[in-house]
């Protein structure tokens, strides 16, 4: 049954899309980004319930009293498109998927033409009847080969659960080494599933501190440098605070120097687009 709002426009779709105003009042109006990099894709595709490859083959414009919340420089689209590929789905996937997607207007204030244009989409589950949502705006973008491997690529390791979630810093320390201007700290980093994560940073004269990564409660050789745009580079410097808590020794100003330059190492965590979780 229609919610009494239910538009003119929607009764005369014959109430095939009963979801649209739903879907439209989510769509937030957030300004336009770049293609997305390491950090958005995964915060996408770790939120996605499923993500596609697919072709569009029909492109419907929302008229703008029809589409509450859409920018001034945006079209709301109903987008029709054939399934090419399922990167992950939380079960069978329709052939054909719908949804709306708010499109940037050129500058004579057309919106675009993407009928036949391959797409990568971040979605939620879609109905039986192919409806579904994207995740955010930029949860469509066209479909690139690199693009769609790291989507593969983040989706294996977070489905391998090698990688754990850190939710924080539980404690802190350092000791000086016996050679004057050497030493290490240690964080021990909360994760889910009880799994211990500490993060190692060695300072040596004349070198550049290390940062390196440990699991388990014994810090040997298996602690490893973090490698950038890998799931746990995302978990640790998109997550981690961006200073020590006092609770983990913050109040050391040398461990909190310690701190900083781990963060340093890793680097920033460089989204672009608007996070979808």
């Amino acid at each position: 049954m229609a919610p009494p709002h239910w538009s003119r426009y929607e009764k005369r779709m014959n109430r095939r899309f009963p979801a649209l105003l739903a879907l439209s009042l989510t769509l937030a109006a957030v300004p336009a980004q770049a293609g997305p990099g390491y950090a958005d894709v995964a915060d996408l595709t770790l939120a996605a319930s499923a993500i596609v490859r697919a072709t569009i083959v029909d492109v419907e414009r929302i008229s703008a009293k029809q589409a509450p919340g859409l920018a001034d420089d945006r079209a709301r689209l109903l987008v029709t498109a054939a399934v090419d590929a399922v990167l992950i789905a939380p079960g069978t996937t329709p052939a054909r998927l719908q949804w709306l997607w708010d499109a940037p207007l050129d500058a004579r204030g057309k919106p675009p033409k993407p009928k036949g244009q391959a797409v990568l989409a971040w979605l939620t589950a879609p109905a039986s009847d192919g409806k579904t949502q994207l995740l955010t705006r930029q949860a469509q973008q066209p479909h690139d080969p690199a693009l769609e491997s790291r989507i593969r690529a983040i989706a294996a390791e977070a489905r391998s659960g090698t990688v754990p979630v850190i939710t924080g810093v539980a404690n802190g320390f350092r000791a000086d080494g016996s050679v004057a201007g050497e030493s290490e700290s240690q964080f021990f980093l909360n994760a889910t599933g009880g799994k211990g994560v500490t993060l190692v940073v060695t300072a040596r004269p004349g070198e550049p501190r290390r940062v390196t990564v440990a699991s388990g409660d014994v810090i040997d050789e298996s602690a490893v440098p973090v490698q950038r745009d890998t799931l746990l580079w995302y978990r640790l410097a998109c997550f981690l605070p961006a200073t020590l808590p006092a609770a983990a020794g913050g109040a050391d100003r040398a461990l909190a120097a310690d701190w900083q330059a781990a963060l340093a190492s890793l680097g920033p965590c460089g989204r672009g687009l608007p996070a979808a979780h």
